[in-house]
């Protein structure tokens, strides 16, 4: 159910990879996701009581899936990434820990996947029918923020994007791991974001294609059963990423960004190096620690 939960889950779960926010911030979010997962969902559809139980249900298991299966390894990349932080740091080293990271969103990404084709099937028409209009209202806002706009519009706007609110969210980034960028690293960020591309027509014809294609297979007169097979099928079709555009554009943003990161590596100061060794070991014993719980 890729279009309740990509923004969402991507952010609640991947959010500790990420890292934005404090430690503590993290873990309380984590141990908030049996709530806040449900309450996204009925955000968008209007859940009776066995549907509700349900959709409780299947969160439990995904979030028991992730504890037990995947923060074990996320302490581990960090560990290795931790190790790789010095002026040895290349950019393949740095594009094969990028490429880690987008094997566990995959992996989240599939057993959400499976949670959701379970439980689609289930909704009723009145269900459905407000469902697929509010995911119909997010694609023609995203439609109008990122893609309807002219041509002079769109410059600035995508001018405006990777300058100010990308280099923002850039800086946030590394000075989070690093602390205070000094004025070098500051300049290469700013000019990293200008190169950045977009993906966002891209990202509005699939969000397109998969609203259409989801809303087909749940008119169908098919069993529960049939749909469910039906959508597992569709979901591992669809997160194949076989999108060649697209998937050119990321590569091309990886590169920049891996060749960012060995840039700012390369030039810690010893204050920064001190700090990013404190908080990759805050997110290790924090990765560790939520695996430990149950």
């Amino acid at each position: 159910m890729k279009s309740l939960f990509n923004h969402r889950s991507k952010a609640i779960f991947i959010i500790a990879l990420v890292v934005m926010v404090a430690s503590c911030s993290v873990k309380t979010m984590y141990k908030q996701l049996d709530y806040l997962i449900p309450s996204y969902v009925e955000g968008m559809v209007s859940l009776d009581s066995m549907l509700e139980e349900k959709v409780e249900q299947r969160t439990l298991v995904l979030i028991n899936w992730h504890r037990n299966t995947q923060l074990h390894q996320y302490a581990a990349w960090l560990h290795v990434l931790q190790g790789d932080a010095n002026d040895q740091l290349t950019e393949e080293k740095m594009l094969q820990h990028i490429s880690t990271l987008d094997r566990f969103w995959q992996l989240l990404l599939l057993k959400s996947s499976e949670e959701m084709a379970s439980l689609l099937p289930l909704l009723n028409a009145e269900q459905r029918k407000e469902l697929f209009s509010n995911i119909a209202d997010k694609n023609k806002d995203y439609r109008e923020e990122n893609v309807d706009v002219d041509k002079d519009k769109r410059i600035v706007q995508y001018t405006e994007h990777n300058t100010e609110h990308n280099t923002e969210h850039m800086l946030d980034n590394y000075e989070t791991w690093l602390d205070d960028l000094t004025d070098e690293q500051e300049s290469a960020v700013k000019q990293a974001a200008t190169k950045l591309q977009s993906t966002a027509e891209l990202r509005l014809e699939r969000r397109l294609q998969w609203q259409r294609s989801i809303q087909g297979i749940l008119a169908t007169n098919d069993s529960a059963t049939q749909k469910a097979v039906s959508l597992g099928q569709y979901f591992t079709d669809y997160n194949r990423r076989d999108n060649v555009a697209m998937n050119t554009i990321e590569q091309t943003n990886r590169q920049i960004l891996a060749r960012l990161t060995v840039q700012i590596v390369h030039n810690m100061t010893e204050k920064q190096n001190a700090h990013f060794v404190s908080r990759t070991n805050d997110y290790i014993r924090m990765f560790n620690e939520l695996a430990a719980e149950r």
